[in-house]
């Protein structure tokens, strides 16, 4: 089994150390201790993606003709059996996810329109969606309006089979923080998280989007 674990994390002094990696890399040990399979954790603060410009020509070429990083990408989602997609708050969203997400959707919306039958590279796989901010946990509920809802609706318009955590979360699952510091000298705070309770909350996640692809 193949599956793709994405961090849309973009921040500069964090990198491959971010929320969202870290969130992945948790993702990763859960499926690895529940089967034998192949987790690739892609950061996208690594590709350097360009906005869409609707010029069409991925009608014809099937990609995007001037972004090879987003074409890189793009194969991937499409070689995974399940991807994972953990999204931290921007503003709301972070640029280089809503660059990812408008090509594929305007690949996808180009092909419909010339065939009403028309099925994406990703029609059909399950992917499970993580989103978190600088909120505590507590009062966090505005990541699911502003971060879950928006992108399991953007998923599911390219065909993406978005799966829950069960009834009550059914876009997937988010969390915030449990505390934060200033740091003497530095632009940037110092943020501790409950990772047990981050843990938790993935865990039912991760076994749904499983059982997806794989019988046990």
């Amino acid at each position: 089994m193949n599956f793709l674990c994405l961090s849309a994390s973009n921040i500069e002094p964090a990198r491959e150390h971010s929320v969202s990696t870290r969130t992945c890399e948790l993702i990763r040990e859960m499926i690895q201790a529940d089967i034998n399979a192949h987790i690739d954790i892609l950061c996208l603060i690594n590709y350097e993606m360009n906005p869409c410009r609707m010029c069409g020509k991925c009608l014809e070429a099937g990609k995007c003709v001037r972004d090879d990083a987003f074409n890189q990408i793009y194969k991937k989602l499409a070689d995974a059996d399940a991807v994972f997609v953990v999204c931290p708050h921007y503003a709301p969203l972070p640029s280089k996810l809503m660059m990812l997400l408008e090509k594929m959707e305007e690949i996808c919306y180009l092909n419909w329109c010339r065939n009403q039958d028309y099925q994406t590279v990703v029609s059909k796989k399950p992917i499970g969606l993580v989103a978190h901010g600088g909120q505590p946990t507590e009062t966090a509920l505005y990541y699911k309006t502003a971060l879950l809802d928006p992108l399991a609706l953007s998923f599911a318009s390219i065909q993406m089979k978005v799966i829950g955590a069960g009834e009550q979360s059914p876009n997937g699952v988010f969390f915030g923080i449990k505390d934060l510091r200033l740091v003497p000298d530095s632009i940037f705070v110092e943020i501790e998280h409950d990772w047990e309770d981050i843990r938790s909350r993935l865990r039912p996640l991760v076994k749904i989007v499983l059982s997806q692809v794989i019988d046990y």
